[in-house]
């Protein structure tokens, strides 16, 4: 996609040299007519101050970091390709910048101004970004709020610790020489929290917003490692060949050795997504199974239909690293991402637009930040009153 796009910014250079030839015009004219707001563009390029002022702009960003980012994506395969490209890196200049941020709607550069901004969108401060937090429930019903908790043990219960790291982990400990019996907890975040557990098995799980897991305190006593999730989760399995690790979901069930992976189960989203990193898993949906390969991702629709795709899995994982990274995401799919982490309710008005949403933006940007830098892309709008996200 981006290959294209830097292409198309050359004919933009050329244009605005005067060097264009007859059939590069009918290659960017066409380009042009897609999109009103490609339009738009091109006439800014043609006015002088404005285009001055954008290679001011060009002047003051950090060029190598923005070609890594660009070229990240674009050239994840192709690493002979790299040194062609780079070569005529200075030569499209900043019309390579306005247009993979304006025109190709890329959201890659998140250090933009707010003065940049395409519409009026208010800081709204009863809209925070989402944080680390989540409540646990013990065995015997009590509650603990971690994000009150103070850093140390929090609990103790049959040879089982529970301890909370400095930096903000929930960790299960079994004490060797103990009587251990085995309890269920459960780890839930609400809209706007994130977590991460260190199970009793070594196995390390994040948690995104909204989401929940329940597992036993040990594994010892059982024949399988069983957790239950609702939501969406990444997992890091210990290895353990005389018990299988299984996620089991409203839908289907996930068995596994030792191996990375990330379960979007969400109850509001279409389909049940099983995206394998690393080792080898099955999955069971609907009397049906399939063994990924690191790389697939097993998609089972509400109707039962099973399929495996091959992915790019760095936008999957992304949230774990505390970005939202769009990959071709449609408007639907980015505001149920944002509902979940801002603890808004999203309210369409108007025709939805059908364009597809790319980029990266950390998720402890404020909200009216990760908002303008969609409406970069001049097919959507937003307002903000309060809790919620008026989309126009």
């Amino acid at each position: 996609m981006l290959k294209n796009e830097f292409h198309i910014s050359q004919l933009i250079v050329a244009h605005l040299r005067g060097t264009i030839t007859e059939a590069e015009q009918l290659k960017l004219d066409e380009w042009l007519s897609e999109s009103p707001m490609r339009a738009r563009l091109m006439d800014e390029l043609r006015e002088e101050s404005h285009f001055n002022k954008e290679l001011m702009f060009f002047d003051e960003v950090d060029k190598d970091a923005i070609w890594t980012k660009l070229t990240k994506k674009l050239i994840q395969d192709e690493t002979s390709k790299v040194s062609s490209i780079k070569k005529y890196w200075k030569a499209l200049a900043a019309a390579s910048i306005i247009l993979a941020v304006f025109a190709a709607g890329m959201l890659y550069y998140n250090n933009f101004s707010t003065d940049r901004t395409l519409s009026a969108i208010s800081n709204n401060n009863e809209v925070n970004p989402g944080k680390i937090g989540a409540t646990l429930t013990l065995a015997n019903g009590e509650r603990i709020k971690l994000s009150d908790a103070a850093n140390g043990q929090i609990s103790e219960d049959a040879g089982v610790r529970i301890s909370k790291s400095a930096n903000g982990q929930l960790e299960y400990e079994v004490e060797e020489n103990k009587h251990v019996s085995s309890g269920y907890n459960v780890l839930s975040t609400a809209k706007g929290e994130t977590y991460k557990v260190l199970l009793p098995d070594g196995t390390q799980v994040w948690l995104n917003a909204a989401s929940s897991i329940r597992y036993p305190t040990n594994f010892s006593s059982h024949s399988t490692r069983k957790v239950l999730l609702e939501g969406e989760a990444y997992f890091e399995v210990a290895s353990d060949t005389s018990r299988p690790f299984i996620v089991k979901t409203n839908m289907q069930e996930t068995k596994v050795l030792g191996t990375h992976f990330n379960i979007n189960s969400y109850s509001d989203e279409p389909n049940v997504l099983t995206t394998l990193l690393k080792g080898s898993i099955s999955v069971y949906g609907d009397n049906k199974v399939k063994i990924l390969k690191p790389g697939q991702q097993a998609n089972l629709s509400k109707s039962g239909n099973l399929q495996v795709r091959r992915v790019d899995t760095e936008p999957i994982i992304s949230w774990t690293k505390n970005e939202f990274m769009f990959d071709g995401d449609n408007i639907d799919a980015v505001m149920r991402k944002i509902a979940r982490w801002y603890n808004v309710e999203i309210v369409y008005q108007g025709v939805r637009t059908t364009d597809k949403f790319n980029g990266t933006v950390s998720r402890f940007s404020e909200v009216h930040e990760v908002l303008q830098l969609l409406e970069k892309t001049g097919t959507v709008k937003f307002r903000v009153d309060g809790k919620t996200i008026y989309i126009l």
